[in-house]
């Protein structure tokens, strides 16, 4: 049993958190039953392995508050997306970056491949993931307002 450095997923020898969030992404792309949760996939997995520069830290957050308790449309999310701090400072976290908090995850991306077993369970667990990604990403934005 190895343990993700970043999200502290178990994970079985053959698997690391890229390679099932690979396998997530070729479900979604190529079957819009497990597409439809998409926004949910790619934001919860960065959110989880410190992917988003601290600008997108904050912005995610309040995207997936708007998306999972106002159910503002993933469409929107996208088109927000082009105006947000994405666009002029970059989404991904610099490699010189001031190291982010650990955050003890209660759900990884381990436990969705683990416990998914068609199209409406994977988007049950997807969903679950991002409102846990929500309650429990405090400590990363918090140092990002800093």
């Amino acid at each position: 049993m190895d343990i993700c450095a970043k999200c502290g997923a178990e994970l079985s020898q053959e698997n690391t958190c890229e390679s099932i969030f690979n396998e997530f992404m070729a479900l979604e792309f190529t079957d819009p039953s497990y597409g439809q949760v998409h926004f949910l996939t790619v934001a919860s997995y960065m959110v989880q392995h410190e992917g988003y520069s601290d600008e997108m830290y904050v912005w995610v957050q309040s995207a997936l508050q708007r998306h999972l308790e106002e159910g503002y449309p993933t469409e929107l999310i996208r088109q927000d997306m082009a105006k947000g701090p994405g666009s002029t400072k970059g989404i991904r976290r610099p490699s010189n970056a001031i190291p982010l908090p650990k955050v003890a995850w209660t759900m990884t991306i381990a436990d969705v491949a683990s416990q998914m077993h068609n199209s409406d369970s994977y988007c049950k667990l997807i969903e679950q993931w991002g409102r846990t990604i929500l309650k429990e990403m405090g400590p990363l934005v918090t140092i990002s307002n800093d």
